[in-house]
């Protein structure tokens, strides 16, 4: 029997090379884009992570419910943010995997993917749109082993290709 407890981790430890400035504090509507990012999943999830890299500034601006991991190797890539928030993470019944530069994901996607990933044993759980898969990606916990061994930067691709029967997809 696997834990029922939950939680949101949104990998933010990203440098926001190609955007040219810190994407992640980019001004939405007078909130940092991770701020805001942050938002849908705080209406349904008791537990929110976001990953960042050591002595990261946009820790300053997280609200106070937010809990930090410390992704040390994070410069090698979103696989290694993956693993450190899985290694914090041991012991989750299901958690969704979300990015912080994505503000506009729905609080009802949210809810969806949530309710989903809780009522079944073993699913991994995607979004799709018009049947483009998207995020954030709901995993039951069982998936956590195989999250705490990524490295490199393609963050939970391989995954998602070796348990692609798992796949739930959830039309939004």
């Amino acid at each position: 029997m696997r834990p029922n407890g939950g939680a949101a981790v949104l990998l933010a430890a990203g440098s926001s090379k190609r955007f040219g400035a810190d994407k992640r504090l980019a001004n939405l509507n007078g909130q940092p884009m991770v701020v805001k990012a942050i938002q849908p999943y705080l209406a349904h999830i008791k537990s929110v992570y976001v990953v960042l890299r050591p002595n990261d500034p946009v820790r300053t601006v997280l609200p106070s419910t937010i809990e930090v991991i410390e992704a040390r190797d994070a410069n090698l890539g979103m696989g290694h943010s993956l693993a450190a928030a899985a290694n914090q993470l041991s012991q989750l019944g299901w958690f969704l995997v979300g990015l912080a530069d994505m503000p506009w994901i729905r609080r009802e996607t949210i809810f969806d993917i949530v309710h989903r990933v809780r009522n079944t044993e073993d699913a991994i759980v995607r979004p799709s749109f018009q049947g483009v898969l998207g995020h954030p990606v709901g995993f039951t916990g069982n998936y956590l082993e195989d999250l705490r061994k990524l490295t490199g930067d393609v963050g939970a691709k391989t995954i998602l290709t070796r348990y692609a029967s798992k796949l739930v997809e959830l039309p939004v």
